[in-house]
């Protein structure tokens, strides 16, 4: 595969493999630190990766995928969701720090926890590595050394960038305290080995620490970050916008990992903002309960359309995930992408049909051997709502194949599909929709509302009635007819006709296509409703 491929992710591993083709394994890696909720807008930093791991995959290499859990960072303040009495935890390692919630061996465990039982379902291939036990090993005490002999050198690395330089006892590294544990120290002296003394703040005491034998120090992140490179011999790594600017991290990174390790940086791809749209949620680590997580995209969006909104963007372009009515677009370019994707003829743009393929693949991971069932997103919201849950796969199911959403001879697993989207529908119509899509059907009718028509209203009804009494009708299209059949004979017009079905039917003057709406409900429903106003 010489040829510059099209996709981005793709793109990315290809200049992967150009600038490492020496290596035999690929890493690719992303971390964060576990100090609170890890967000949706974290999220993209994970599966930025995992479309570069995959696209190496595909090209035959042999890839790691590591996630880094910075759990050996300091806890540096106490978010909105947690209690304030954890401020007396200040300047402990993360991994140190009690649990919020029982069950759990530490406040980093708690955060490490939640987003890896989240990322279970994603289709993802990570091997965490827990920074704590790293530090704690001493895995690393070598390559402190370097930096610490190296600190002149990275000292006018990072001096280049900063409005305030560096002292000239500074030191790259923070020592956490052998008797409090927390990290208000400052470095003493250094023996060009690996011994450090130290002076701490809390205790009022100075202490010595032997870093190849006991793990109580850590690099700060612009040296860290660039010593894992070398370390795990990353190859990719993305990295936020924070990271991105000119004299950020990932700059200062690059000169230190070249000119104390003697290596090369990764292949970097900056990511850009996410943003919810509609709905209540934030992304924000410190916004407590109120942080969109991937658990909040899962419950609308199914695994494989989150990855998708994903795959369909490039990392450095910000997007809008949508809560409001905008989800049907999403979820009916899914469904296109994926009408393409197995019916290829339907295309006569090469790079188009090329590009989809791609954002498709990458989106499903597990491609099904031939085309799913889909039920449009809208529709789909409506039989959920309408339908109760434990009659979907009887009631919806028929309903389904009535409007001709679902084949006769359905089979088991795309029956598991619909079920799948009418899941995400129902929680979307309870928790997000607006009020032009929240739907209840009257299948007892308010005695008010029967009060209020008027004859001609009632005598159109009935005339419905008739109409739907005549036969079954097994599709839309027919039933159009009828429906039309009985206004022409009304006396009401087209506005009024259809306002006062909806208004029986629904409470509202507005809805779905009437014969959609008959055939969801079902015929005998829909006349038994209608009947209570005669």
């Amino acid at each position: 595969m010489s040829e510059q491929p099209i996709f981005w992710s793709d793109q990315l591993a290809f200049g992967v493999t150009r600038k490492f083709s020496d290596r035999d394994t690929y890493v690719c890696a992303s971390g964060i630190s576990p100090s609170g909720i890890v967000h949706a807008g974290n999220f993209r930093e994970i599966i930025t990766t995992d479309f570069v791991v995959k696209s190496l995959k595909n090209r035959g290499e042999d890839v790691r995928f590591i996630y880094s859990w910075d759990d050996y960072d300091r806890f540096r303040k106490v978010p909105e969701n947690v209690p304030d009495e954890f401020e007396q935890y200040i300047g402990l390692p993360l991994s140190k720090v009690p649990s919020p919630e029982e069950g759990y061996d530490s406040y980093a465990d708690y955060f490490e926890s939640r987003l890896e039982e989240e990322l279970e379902d994603m289709h993802m291939d990570i091997e965490f590595i827990r920074q704590t036990e790293m530090f704690e090993n001493c895995e690393y005490a070598d390559l402190i050394k370097e930096a610490m002999n190296s600190r002149e050198n990275i000292r006018e690395i990072l001096n280049q960038y900063r409005r305030e330089p560096l002292a000239q006892d500074w030191y790259p590294l923070r020592v956490y305290c052998k008797e409090c544990e927390k990290d208000f120290t400052e470095i003493k002296s250094y023996d060009g080995e690996y011994t450090v003394e130290y002076y701490c703040e809390e205790c009022e005491e100075t202490g010595k620490v032997d870093f190849s034998e006991e793990g109580l120090v850590k690099p700060p992140w612009r040296v860290d970050w660039p010593m894992r490179w070398h370390y795990e011999q990353v190859s990719f790594e993305p990295g936020g916008k924070d990271h991105s600017a000119a004299g950020s991290s990932r700059d200062t990174g690059a000169e230190i990992v070249e000119q104390v390790y003697n290596d090369e940086p990764p292949v970097y791809q900056m990511y850009d903002f996410i943003t919810p749209k509609g709905g209540d949620k934030k992304i924000s680590s410190s916004a407590g309960e109120n942080t969109l997580t991937l658990t909040d995209l899962k419950k609308v969006y199914s695994p494989e359309i989150v990855r998708f909104l994903f795959s369909e963007t490039k990392p450095n372009k910000e997007f809008s995930i949508p809560f409001d009515e905008d989800i049907f677009q999403r979820y009916e370019k899914f469904d296109k992408i994926e009408d393409a994707y197995f019916n290829p003829d339907k295309m006569d743009n090469d790079r188009k049909r090329e590009h989809w393929k791609r954002v498709y693949e990458l989106a499903m991971v597990d491609i099904p051997g031939e085309q799913p069932v889909r039920v449009p997103f809208q529709h789909a919201a409506f039989v959920a709502q309408t339908v109760p849950e434990e009659d979907w796969k009887t009631k919806g199911i028929k309903s389904l194949q009535r409007t001709g959403h679902v084949p006769e001879d359905v089979s088991e697993q795309n029956i598991q599909r619909v079920l799948n989207r009418l899941e995400r529908a129902k929680n979307w119509g309870q928790e997000h929709a607006p009020e032009d899509y929240k739907y209840s059907i009257n299948f007892e009718v308010p005695e008010d509302l029967a009060e209020e028509l008027s004859t001609e209203q009632v005598d159109a009804i009935s005339l419905l009635i008739e109409k739907l009494e005549e036969q079954e009708f097994e599709e839309t299209d027919t039933l159009d007819k009828k429906i039309f059949d009985a206004k022409k004979e009304s006396e009401l017009g087209t506005g009024e006709f259809f306002n006062t079905a909806y208004t029986i039917l629904l409470s509202r003057e507005q809805g779905p296509r009437l014969s959609r709406l008959i055939l969801s409900i079902g015929q005998e429903e829909t006349v038994e409703i209608l009947q209570q106003i005669k």
